[in-house]
């Protein structure tokens, strides 16, 4: 885990997302299978993204 993230508690539910995303090929597609808003995926891979130091998407 990156410096960023180590005093943070880990939420999976994260992963769930990301993997959403990655399967669908978009936030607003995910958030609709999901059943939540795009801003909260949106909001999901921010938080994610704090734990590490590379760039999820580029």
């Amino acid at each position: 885990m990156g410096s960023k993230g180590a005093n943070k508690s880990f939420d999976y539910n994260l992963i769930k997302i990301l993997d959403a995303v990655i399967l669908s090929g978009n936030a607003a597609m995910a958030a609709k299978k999901l059943g939540i808003t795009p801003a909260a995926v949106s909001l999901a891979l921010k938080r994610l993204q704090s734990y590490y130091p590379e760039e999820l998407f580029s």
